[in-house]
């Protein structure tokens, strides 16, 4: 106590002390640690936390795994399998005795029956405005005939690449609960039959997309058909061709209702449109999707090609009709069923819509006896579309990649005008809406009196510094 009380009334001893007190810490602690390896560890401590420190390691090394980092492309028929398998997630919500579709049912309305949002349909709010203008709305047998599934159908899209790169990032991404694999189909030959880089299994092997790449087939062409050679129409053809018989293999478990959709790497649909494909039974096959039709970017429309009499030197100019749009119309998709056994997984016969053929007679009839005769019908018109096709939608140099990939028999073929490669005379037809002829084919669109979802899809919107080049004109960029 008396050294206590020694220390309160002579402070500045105590200031001494204590420093005196953190110097001898400080030079034992200095003392204590050169004299750290002789602490006894057991073997056992020593192990643990070798092993923490391997298993964090570990974690790092997993996080950097992905499909395509080992990938080697010449067994690439050898490695990969995917099996489709259920989804578990509840669609549809009872409301009384009715099925409503949660996606499209304002259910706060809903007491005794399914309300539908603004642009879904039917009686279970399930029909998005695409598959309801085109076609339900003006058949009601056809509308009966719909029926919620408890357990959706699976998708499998098939596609074939070459440089679309920025297409195909925002296909993923926006169909990603949508579509359950991809069957992605890349040569390395042009249809033009030039040898050409694997250019999207090297962004793949980078890590790429690493996050969807579980759910990607990739089957290599890696020879170019020797009819193509001759017969441009050929190579374009077989490419499908190749996707179909060859990806269908990789995917197992599969079921002859799941969809099978094909569509080029410019040809994004809606997700409503698939999601009705996967959530109804009913609908017939094949079915032929409307798509709005735009060139350079979404501030093109294509416009119908002027009609004989508008073609006639000054009478064109007498009649001096405006432009109108030209709905694009394209057959995309089937079950799984018909594409295996009507068209024996050849891709481009279903692009053809060559079910009736007599050279598919046999098959036909084979299929019919237990699956319903086909019937093809339209999903999309104007402007209620089930999907957007952008063509040319590419910089100045990917508008050269393509001229120059095209197959040789697709004439005029602009890619053998070397004036016309040039970026300069590009980047002047994306500015005016001029084309390779000399013409200027294409309706101006203005974004900002254009509704959102007539103008650009979805994702492009959320992402317009990401997508700016398709989406705003070169005049008016900032």
């Amino acid at each position: 106590m008396k050294f206590l009380r020694f220390f309160k009334h002579n402070a500045r001893y105590l200031c001494k002390f204590l420093i005196w007190t953190n110097f001898f810490v400080f030079f034992y602690l200095m003392i204590y640690m050169r004299e750290e390896d002789k602490i006894p560890v057991s073997l056992l401590e020593k192990e643990g936390v070798a092993k923490l420190l391997s298993d964090e390691a570990l974690n790092v090394r997993s996080d950097s795994k992905y499909k395509f980092k080992d990938f080697n492309p010449e067994n690439w028929n050898e490695t990969q399998k995917f099996t489709l398998k259920d989804s578990s997630h509840a669609y549809f919500k009872e409301v009384g005795n009715n099925l409503c579709y949660k996606l499209g049912t304002d259910f706060k309305a809903s007491t005794s029956e399914c309300i539908c949002k603004e642009k879904f349909f039917g009686p279970h709010c399930g029909i998005p405005e695409s598959a309801w203008e085109s076609h339900y709305k003006h058949y009601k047998s056809s509308l009966r005939k719909l029926k919620p599934r408890k357990t959706p159908r699976r998708l499998i899209h098939g596609l074939q690449v070459n440089h679309e790169f920025d297409l195909f990032d925002a296909r993923l991404k926006s169909l990603q609960d949508t579509v359950d694999v991809y069957i992605v189909l890349e040569s390395n030959y042009s249809s033009y039959g030039t040898y050409k880089p694997l250019s999207f299994l090297e962004k793949f092997k980078a890590g790429w997309l690493s996050e969807f790449q579980d759910k990607l087939m990739y089957v290599l062409l890696p020879f170019f058909p020797k009819a193509g050679e001759t017969n441009g129409w050929y190579a374009d053809s077989f490419l499908r061709l190749f996707l179909g018989k060859s990806g269908m293999k990789l995917i197992e478990n599969t079921r002859d209702d799941d969809v099978f959709l094909l569509l080029d790497a410019d040809e994004l649909p809606t997700v409503e449109s698939l999601m009705f494909l996967k959530m109804f039974d009913g609908w017939t096959e094949p079915v032929k999707f409307g798509f709005r039709w735009t060139v350079f970017g979404f501030y093109w429309l294509k416009a119908e090609d002027p009609g004989m009499l508008e073609n006639v030197p000054l009478l064109g100019n007498l009649i001096n009709s405006a432009k109108t749009e030209r709905l694009l119309t394209l057959y995309v998709a089937c079950t799984v069923g018909m594409l295996k056994h009507v068209y024996g997984n050849n891709a481009m016969l279903l692009r053809r819509n060559v079910w009736s053929h007599s050279l598919l007679k046999d098959r036909l009839a084979n299929y019919t006896l237990t699956h319903d005769k086909p019937r093809e019908w339209t999903m999309g018109d104007s402007p209620h579309y089930a999907g957007f096709h952008c063509s040319w939608c590419y910089s100045p140099e990917g508008i050269r990649t393509k001229m120059a990939s095209a197959q040789r028999h697709d004439k005029p073929r602009w890619g053998d005008y070397p004036e016309k490669m040039e970026l300069d005379y590009i980047e002047s037809l994306i500015r005016t809406g001029g084309w390779f002829d000399g013409k200027h084919p294409f309706i101006k669109v203005n974004m900002r009196d254009t509704p959102k979802d007539v103008y650009a899809p979805q994702y492009f919107l959320e992402n317009e510094d990401m997508f700016e080049s398709l989406l705003v004109p070169p005049g008016d960029r900032v």
